[in-house]
This record gives C-alpha cells, structure tokens and sequence, in this order.
C-alpha cells in the first residue's frame, strides 16, 4: 500500500483510471459522507479536464502547450482529491472498507512493536577537562550510526572503584544518554583515580538490550 500521505499515482495514465473511480465514488455516496454538491461538480469538472487533457497530451499531436495544461489539470485535481481526503473523507464519517475503495489507505492504529535491542554499544572513555571524561559510543554494527532503530537513548553504568568490577552489576551508578558523546563529571577527590563504564541501549519501553564491554580510564 501507498505510504498515508502518497496515496495518488504517479503515472498520468494511473491516474486517470484512479480519479474516474474516486470521483464516481464521491458522486454516488455524497449525500451519505455529507459533501456538498459544490464540491462534487468541482471534482468531477477536475477528473474530465485531466482526462481530457491526457488523451490529447498523449497522442502524436500534441504539443508543448498541450502537455503544459495537462500538468496544470492535474495538480488542480490533485488538490481537490487531497482537499476532500483531509476534511471529509475521514472516519466516522465514512469507513475503513470504503476508503479502500476508493483507493485511499487506511491509517494503522496498531502500535508498531519494537522489541529489545539484541546489539551491545561500542564504549570508549575521553578525557574532556578536569574532572570530567566523555563517553562516547555507538553500535557494534554501524560505527556511523549513534543508535540502532528502536533505540530511544543508552543506560550508561559506572563506578570509581579500586579493582576491576566483575558485571555491569557492581557499577552502582547510572545514567541516560540520548545521545553520543555524553559527559561525566567526578567530584575532586576522585581525580587520579580508576573509573569503570558499560553501556547498552534502551528501547522506549526501558528494555535494555547486550551490554558492552567495561571500559576504564583515570579521571583526569
């Protein structure tokens, strides 16, 4: 299906068969979706004049002008088409079954389910100033990109400790980055001492995904 908002084809010769059917639709049923007659004969003298319009800019006598008013024809029926589909032809008014017929898509309202992310950050520790160190990341499987799809922000782990921490577990402090670098500051008694980091991304539910390795640096 068309994406919502580019629904109408493209190809002129599409077009033509696409607006003979909507526009036989809207006259057949506007009484029922509560448009008024004005509007229908405005649609319908846009449907003619493109069809007309095409079958003469498609045949070998043709011209430039021809085909220039061809191209104007449509975008006037373009926008009366666009025009009803924005402020009439919208539930409840008509249905779901109906504006597939008249060849309109029909917005999903079934939320889109993103699962966990099943890929780890790759985390690196930069000295950005006294006391205060960059961590920078970005996904194991594309060093361009700073998150996966799905991905709202990272779950940064960390801890001044006097010996390697076994797990992400023993890193007792934490915060969240939606973005790469982000910026760690220490207190002043810490300079000079070890810092330990992981990473691993979130999903907008809060469910976290692989951690990385555990980084180290000296707080500067």
């Amino acid at each position: 299906m068309s994406a919502y908002w580019d629904y109408i084809p493209k190809r002129d010769s599409e077009l033509v068969a696409w607006s003979a059917n909507f526009t036989a639709q809207v006259a057949a049923n506007a009484q029922e979706w509560e448009i008024p007659p004005l509007e229908v004969i405005a649609l319908q003298a846009a449907d003619v004049a493109f069809a007309t319009l095409h079958t003469r800019a498609d045949s070998p006598s043709r011209t430039s002008v021809i085909v220039a008013e061809k191209n104007a024809a449509r975008k006037t029926l373009e926008a009366k088409i666009r025009e009803l589909n924005g402020f009439r032809l919208k539930n409840p008014v008509i249905t779901d079954e109906q504006r597939s017929a008249l060849g309109l898509p029909v917005r999903d309202t079934s939320p889109t389910i993103i699962p966990p992310p099943h890929t780890s950050p790759v985390l690196d520790l930069e000295a950005a100033g006294v006391r205060r160190l960059n961590v920078v990341f970005h996904d194991a499987d594309n060093a361009n990109k700073a998150k996966p799809y799905g991905v709202s922000e990272a779950l940064i782990v960390y801890a001044v400790l006097d010996a390697p921490p076994d797990s992400p577990d023993d890193l007792v402090k934490s915060t969240l980055a939606p973005r790469a670098p982000h910026l760690l500051e220490f207190a002043e008694q810490e300079r000079g001492k070890r810092v330990y980091a992981a990473v691993c991304w979130q999903n907008e539910k809060g469910e976290p995904g692989p951690w990385s390795e555990i980084e180290n640096a000296i707080v500067p």
